[in-house]
């Protein structure tokens, strides 16, 4: 059973966030081969970087910078931090993803570069996680679940936007240095408080872990409009083979192409209107970004409530974090709701997750304090009732829109009402009961099966929006 657990614990949060990127590709998702082969690249990518940076402490002489008494950041653990591991890990996931991926005809478009660099960092952080965990138990998968998976995962994503640019550039290298030097800074910062073994080291990794997320989903955001643009757009080509002209193509056409090999970013393609030849290069170049706001906004198809269940059960409950910023993003972008999803989402996570290292910190110095277990509960109540108090603006958003369109939508008081008592009980399980991952997983589904309620009418929504749309037309 305990090692059922840490396997769960090490492999189940990056398979989860794998999945969340692979499905992030709304237009054109990617083959299901190609996707495994990222992942399983990014695993692999883990074996180089441990041995080179074992060499790299016994070249260094740095075996010893950690066991020392002090507690304060020399220039041998910030040395060790950026080179020895932040620039090792990151440039052989940058070897792997340009040496194994860049090149592959299935890199159709920028975006591609979100999914494959995002899902290589997932089998980074699932592999490397296997290791902690096995060694150092299921306090350190607890804590990986929030700062190294979604560290590695989104770094990734950092290094596969650069990528997808880099790809449709006439300048690829400086892409692909910028996109390498800022996950190696990210990265290094990250690496030297975690060595640094300070107070304050907590607030600089969850920091590092929060920018990470924070430029990893501006960066998504980016490279969606860049592919709604191509999904959407009414410019047209024409190609010339031996003379004879074919077409006309569209932008997505031009895509599947690329997929399929029959085009290389480097052919040129002669404009239907105006009759400018260009490569695919430029027309597919970040330039494009600007004709999204003339596009006509197609809202979303929603979400299978099957995969929300599965992705819910997988991460143990921390899919309602990423369902959270979706419901947001995607009534903000096409509904123009005035709010900002991310910081929300950041707000949501450091509300949720620091009270409780503030905590650890506080009774580690009181070990003998009688109030631990009332002081621990107390806090787990109030966690459940913030994560319930952002839900509940959240319902209040959605319901307001579903009154036009829907009868016998979900009640907010009572969803609030259900959520809030499962997860206050999920929280209040004692991890060393009999057959605790049993009953952990039977409330959290059964706290998914609250959510999915509201899913199941948000998907009746955007249908009906839909509809509406194709009516209009």
């Amino acid at each position: 059973m305990e090692t059922l657990t840490l396997i769960y614990l090490a492999a189940g949060p990056g398979i989860a966030v794998a999945v969340y990127i692979y499905y992030s590709d709304k237009w054109e998702p990617e083959p299901k081969t190609t996707v495994v082969k990222a992942f399983l690249l990014g695993g692999l990518a883990c074996f180089p970087t441990s041995y080179i940076e074992g060499v790299f402490e016994k070249v260094f002489s740095l075996q010893n910078i950690f066991t020392e008494g002090s507690s304060a950041i020399g220039w041998q653990q910030v040395f060790y931090a950026f080179i020895g591991v932040a620039l090792v890990e990151e440039l052989c996931k940058f070897i792997f993803l340009k040496g194994f991926i860049y090149d592959d005809r299935e890199f159709s478009e920028p975006f591609d570069g979100i999914v494959f660099g995002g899902i290589l960092g997932c089998g980074f952080a699932t592999v490397e996680n296997l290791f902690y965990v096995f060694r150092l138990g299921q306090e350190a998968g607890m804590l990986r679940l929030f700062t190294a998976v979604p560290g590695h995962a989104f770094l990734g994503i950092i290094l596969g936007y650069f990528m997808g640019r880099a790809k449709f550039s006439f300048e690829p290298e400086k892409e692909l240095w910028k996109g390498l030097v800022s996950v190696v800074i990210i990265h290094g910062i990250y690496d030297t408080a975690a060595f640094s073994r300070t107070g304050w080291a907590f607030f600089v990794i969850f920091g590092m872990v929060f920018l990470s997320i924070y430029f990893g989903l501006r960066a998504k955001k980016d490279l969606e409009k860049h592919s709604a643009v191509i999904e959407f757009s009414p410019a047209q080509f024409m190609l010339v083979k031996k003379g004879i002209k074919k077409g006309p193509l569209q932008l997505k056409d031009i895509r599947c192409l690329l997929s399929e090999g029959k085009l290389s970013p480097e052919d040129f393609l002669i404009a239907k209107k105006g009759g400018k030849t260009k490569s695919i290069k430029e027309i597919f170049s970040s330039k494009i970004i600007s004709q999204y706001k003339g596009l006509t906004k197609i809202p979303t198809q929603g979400q299978s409530i099957s995969f929300f269940f599965i992705l819910y059960g997988l991460t143990f409950g921390l899919y309602f974090y990423f369902w959270f910023l979706r419901n947001y993003r995607k009534f903000r972008n096409h509904k123009g709701v005035k709010i900002n999803p991310e910081l929300q989402f950041l707000e949501l996570l450091i509300l949720s997750i620091i009270p409780y290292f503030a905590l650890g910190i506080i009774l580690g110095k009181l070990i003998n304090f009688p109030f631990q277990p009332f002081i621990k509960a107390s806090l787990d109540w109030i966690v459940a009732g913030i994560q319930t108090a952002f839900l509940y603006f959240q319902l209040r958003m959605i319901k307001r829109f579903l009154k036009r369109r829907i009868k016998g939508s979900f009640k907010v008081l009572t969803i609030i009402l259900q959520y809030f008592v499962l997860d206050g009980a999920i929280k209040m399980l004692p991890s060393d009961m009999p057959y605790y991952p049993y009953y952990a997983i039977i409330l959290i589904l059964f706290q998914g099966a609250v959510l999915a309620l509201v899913q199941a009418d948000l998907n009746r929504y955007w249908q009906q929006e839909r509809r509406r749309l194709a009516e209009a037309k």
